[in-house]
C-alpha cells in the first residue's frame, strides 16, 4: 500500500480525535481531487453496505446485480471498486480488456462464497446428472467465486442475485429442468417457497456434494448448505418483540434470512428493493430492516420523516473493511499510475481460463433478466 505521512505530534494540546479528524479530512479532500482530475477516465461503484464515507464518492450505489449492470455498462479505464471480492471478480469479469479494477481491500472477501468448492459442486451435478431424470442445470448466486461462476458458465447453468433468483430459476424449470442451487440454502429454500413448489419438489444436498439422505434425486431444486452469517442471525423473536414495541410497524427483511424469519416479516426483497420500498412509503411509516446495519443505519438517517430501526443490529465485517485510508491508498495509486508515474495496488484480475465461462454465466443472468431471453 502506498505510505500515508503521521501528523506530527504536537503533544498534549492536540487530542487524537482532533488528529484523527484531521487524517480523515485530508483523506477526503484528496480523493475527491484526484477524482476531480480523473474524470471519465475512473468510476467508483460501491455496494449498499459500504461506509457512509465510501458511499458518499460512488458514482453508482446498489446491490450487487445493479453494480454488475452498471459495471458492464462503464467504459472508465480504472473501476476501484468498494464492496468485497466477489463483486470486485465480478466487475473484471464484465470489463473491457482495456480496463482495470482494483479494490480498496482485496481481503474483504464473503465467507458464505467460501462455503462451496468447485470439487464438491462437480460432486454434486455430476451425481444429479447421473440419477435425476430431469436435465441439471447449476445456478450460483452472485456471492460466489469467479470459480463457481464459470462452473456454472461451462454447464450452460448461471448466476442469480436476490433480486432476479425466482426469475432465474423458473426460467429453467418451465423448460423441464432441474437447478442445482448455490451455496446459500435461505435464498434457496425461499425462492423455492416463492415459486409455490411442494417440500417433495426440494432436496438438500451436503457440503461435500452428495445427497442428504432421505431426499430424492428427482427433485426440481437442489439446495446447497451455505448460508450468510449477517443475515442468519434474524429471529422469530426478533419480529415479536419489535411488534410489541411499535403496533404499527412493518417488517422487511433480505430473503438470505431463515425461511421462518421471511414467513414472518410483511415483505422480503434484495437490498435495492428494502430500499426502494422503505424510499416510497409515506411519512410517519415505521419499519424494521432485517439486513446488514450499516445500511439501515443510513437509510434511518436519510429518511428521517419515517422510523427506520433495525431487526437487530448485524453488522458484515468485510463490507466494513474499506475505509477512507484505504480508499485514499488506491486513489493514489490510480492517479499515479494514470501519469506513468508508478504501479496499481490492489488490482482485481480473473485468470483467462475461467474469465470466458465465468463471463458467460454472468451474460446469461443478464439476458434472462433483461428479457433478452424468452
Amino acid at each position: 500500500m502506498v505510505g500515508v505521512r503521521h501528523p506530527p505530534d504536537h503533544g498534549n494540546n492536540v487530542s487524537i480525535s482532533t488528529v484523527k479528524a484531521k487524517r480523515m479530512n485530508t483523506f477526503y479532500q484528496e480523493i475527491k481531487r484526484i477524482k476531480e482530475e480523473l474524470g471519465n477516465n475512473i468510476v467508483i461503484p460501491a455496494h449498499h453496505y459500504q461506509r457512509d464515507e465510501i458511499v458518499d464518492f460512488a458514482d453508482f450505489i446498489g446491490d450487487s446485480y445493479k453494480l454488475a449492470l452498471d459495471c458492464s455498462k462503464t467504459d472508465a479505464r480504472y473501476i476501484v471498486f468498494c464492496g468485497v471480492h466477489f463483486m470486485a471478480e465480478g466487475a473484471s469479469v464484465l470489463a473491457g480488456h482495456n480496463q482495470i479494477v482494483i479494490a480498496p481491500d482485496t481481503g474483504a472477501g464473503c465467507p458464505m462464497a467460501d462455503m462451496i468448492k468447485t470439487e464438491d459442486a462437480g460432486k454434486a451435478y455430476d451425481l444429479l446428472t447421473r440419477e435425476c431424470p430431469r436435465e441439471i442445470v447449476p445456478v450460483v448466486y452472485m456471492n460466489s467465486s469467479a470459480e463457481m461462476k464459470a462452473f456454472c458458465g461451462a454447464r450452460k447453468g448461471t448466476v442469480c442475485t436476490s433480486s432476479n433468483a425466482a426469475r432465474i430459476v423458473k426460467s429453467f424449470l418451465d423448460e423441464g429442468r432441474s437447478v442445482l442451487f448455490s451455496p446459500d440454502f435461505n435464498l434457496g429454500v425461499n425462492t423455492a417457497n416463492e415459486l409455490g413448489l411442494a417440500r417433495e419438489e426440494i432436496a438438500l444436498l451436503n457440503p461435500n456434494g452428495t445427497l442428504k439422505e432421505g431426499y430424492p434425486a428427482r427433485a426440481k431444486m437442489f439446495l446447497w448448505p451455505g448460508f450468510c452469517y449477517v443475515h442468519q442471525c434474524f429471529s422469530i423473536e426478533d419480529i415479536t418483540y419489535l411488534r410489541k414495541e411499535y403496533p404499527d410497524i412493518r417488517i422487511i427483511v433480505h430473503p438470505e434470512c431463515r425461511e421462518e424469519v421471511v414467513n414472518a416479516a410483511d415483505h422480503a426483497g434484495s437490498t435495492s428493493m428494502i430500499y426502494n420500498t422503505v424510499r416510497d412509503s409515506p411519512p410517519g411509516t415505521v419499519w424494521a430492516i432485517g439486513t446488514e446495519y450499516s445500511f439501515v443505519n443510513r437509510m434511518a438517517w436519510e429518511f428521517k420523516e419515517k422510523t427506520v430501526v433495525p431487526l437487530k443490529k448485524s453488522l458484515c465485517t468485510d463490507m466494513n473493511r474499506t475505509t477512507l485510508e484505504k480508499l485514499f491508498n488506491v486513489m493514489v495509486s490510480v492517479e499515479r499510475h494514470f501519469k506513468g508515474k508508478g504501479e496499481l495496488y490492489n488490482v482485481i484480475t480473473v485468470p483467462e481460463s475461467l474469465r470466458k465461462d465465468a463471463g458467460d454465466a454472468l451474460g446469461r443472468m443478464m439476458d434472462i433478466v433483461e428479457n433478452k431471453v424468452t
